[in-house]
């Protein structure tokens, strides 16, 4: 009795696994839907980097670049010591004192 309960569990066990090899793969579908969706997004991902970069070409062309002394007085006033200005800008600290000082007044 106990050989033929477990010849019958073999058996059944080996039609399962027939079985589940023939089914459908779902997984196999989700996997293609992401990578399409995936593609997808990254080509619109680079179509608005190009326009990005496209209208900020656009509005540098029409204005000019700020002057030493713009420059300056808007890096002082969002907290930089006259030392790291001078550094950045590549300029004598006695320059960017004077156009400090000269803003300031």
């Amino acid at each position: 009795m106990i050989e033929y309960t477990f010849v019958g569990l073999v058996s059944f066990a080996a039609l399962l696994l027939l079985i589940s090899f023939f089914q459908k793969d779902s997984t196999k579908e989700v996997e293609e839907q992401v990578e399409q969706l995936t593609l997808s997004t990254m080509q619109q991902l680079y179509e608005i980097k190009k326009r990005v970069k496209a209208i900020e070409e656009e509005l540098l062309i029409g204005s000019e670049p700020f002057s030493n002394e713009q420059q300056i007085w808007n890096l002082y006033k969002q907290g930089w010591t006259k030392e790291q200005i001078a550094r950045k800008l590549n300029m004598p600290i006695d320059e960017v004192s004077i156009t400090i000082a000269r803003n300031e007044r």
